[in-house]
């Protein structure tokens, strides 16, 4: 009788092992299948959306792509940001007075930014290339920045679970990260050389509240139901519990989920309209 018993048992054991190996394979494969230099943020965001449970290393990975300080989830411009793309963006701003501003963005297959140009009010351009490095545990980093024969180097700093917690810039620049216990973005603090540094408070990967200089600035979405997104249609500049100023905007979006075209408004008043054109 025992010696039956130990025999259902070891044949049960040697079963459950089998199938944690398969397991552990299987997460294998799919680390490997999603974690690498090759991904494309399409198939990395849509397997993240999907899926129930997965690799705590895919977490790490996709944590640390979309929160790169120039990632198209993340890089704001004009206070609207782009909502996660890859390709070319061709931007034009129209002032309230008529004037009028042409910007291109481009973002590599991981929605990074690699090229910025734009157009200042005296029609002066601006250049800047962004380069990254990747290594197979952490993902891409911005490595550097070159803006008129100038270049700044970025170190990254990670915690022990992998995230990147801050990156540096030789310049003196610095962005500060903090997780919640779902590796979730929660603050982002920024500091430019000769600039206020800039605190950011994000709730499900949105800002909902910015501070500069002693400003407050409180940040308001609509949900969209067709594309799962939400839409910056304000942001409140708080003196207490008074609001001050507000900037409003309406907009268009594509089946992408990405703005088109962007009408702001400063206290009621027209201050610019953007549209935007994508490549892919």
């Amino acid at each position: 009788m025992m010696k039956s018993f130990l025999r259902i048992w070891f044949v049960t054991m040697m079963a459950v092992v089998a199938l944690h190996a398969v397991g552990q394979v299987d997460d294998a494969e799919v680390v490997d299948a999603y974690c690498n230099e090759n991904i494309t943020l399409e198939s990395l965001a849509a397997y993240v959306d999907t899926a129930r449970n997965y690799p705590a290393r895919i977490k790490v990975f996709y944590s640390n792509l979309v929160n790169n300080p120039t990632h198209s989830y993340r890089i704001e411009h004009l206070d609207v940001g782009f909502n996660g793309c890859t390709g070319r963006v061709d931007e034009q701003v129209v002032m309230a007075n008529g004037s009028k501003r042409d910007n291109v963005f481009l973002f590599n297959k991981q929605g990074l930014l690699s090229q910025s140009s734009i157009q200042g009010s005296k029609g002066t351009r601006t250049i800047v290339d962004y380069l990254y490095s990747y290594d197979n545990q952490h993902g891409a980093i911005l490595k550097q920045s070159k803006r008129k024969g100038k270049t700044i180097n970025y170190a990254p700093i990670y915690s022990e679970d992998g995230h990147c917690m801050s990156l540096k810039g030789d310049n003196g620049s610095r962005q500060d990260y903090t997780f919640n216990e779902k590796g979730h973005i929660t603050k982002r603090v920024i500091v430019q050389p000769g600039s206020d540094k800039r605190t950011l408070i994000y709730q499900d990967g949105y800002i909902i509240r910015e501070e500069v200089g002693g400003r407050v600035f409180r940040y308001h979405y609509d949900y969209d139901t067709a594309t799962g997104k939400k839409f910056l249609i304000s942001i409140k500049e708080l003196k207490g519990n008074d609001v001050i100023h507000e900037r409003t905007f309406q907009y268009d979006i594509d089946t992408h989920g990405r703005y088109t075209r962007i009408e702001i408004a400063l206290d009621g008043k027209p201050q610019m309209t953007i549209t935007r054109s994508y490549s892919l």
